[in-house]
């Protein structure tokens, strides 16, 4: 029974270990959606006039699960009964998909400031926004993938030792 308890706490911490780096990865994959989102919606916005429910909509089709869930969001609450500024209607979108993206505080931070200019400059401006937003995505973006190539081995070791030390401890 001790050494079923001993496994079971190796296999747990294992786990945990692996989860925590496969976080890190997601994060980095979910950051570079975002970027060809917002790529793809400058394009929509600056070449082909599209009004910003349709972008969304359009561009949301393309993108990965995840994200995908953001960009319709936000065009479901525009085009929605209750009347919602574009940025009210991005806030909500924000505040829905926080859960379900492995982002850090300051990718929201980044996201959200998006939002203060969705809709109210014209189509320069918000091309200008759009293109300053994918600039700060690719910053975090190459942090995340510094601190996943750095980090992803260690934390499935660490993960592995944390377990090897608790059944020591309590073996």
């Amino acid at each position: 029974m001790r050494i079923f308890g001993a496994l079971l706490v190796m296999a747990a911490s294992t786990a945990a270990g692996w989860i925590y780096g496969a976080l890190l990865k997601k994060r980095w994959q979910l950051l570079n959606a975002l970027i060809q989102g917002f790529q793809w919606l400058g394009t929509e916005i600056g070449y082909g006039s599209v009004p910003l429910g349709e972008a969304f909509t359009r561009i949301g089709a393309r993108l990965p699960k995840e994200v995908q869930a953001l960009f319709t969001g936000f065009a479901a609450a525009l085009n929605g009964a209750a009347g919602l500024t574009a940025d009210e209607a991005w806030q909500e979108s924000l505040t829905q998909n926080r859960d379900g993206l492995a982002l850090t505080a300051e990718d929201w931070a980044v996201l959200s400031d998006f939002g203060r200019t969705l809709g109210t400059t014209d189509r320069e401006h918000q091309v200008s926004a759009i293109r300053q937003t994918i600039a700060r995505l690719t910053h975090q973006a190459t942090e995340a993938e510094g601190e996943y190539r750095k980090n992803e081995r260690l934390y499935r070791y660490l993960g592995m030792a944390a377990g090897a030390l608790v059944v020591l401890v309590f073996y």
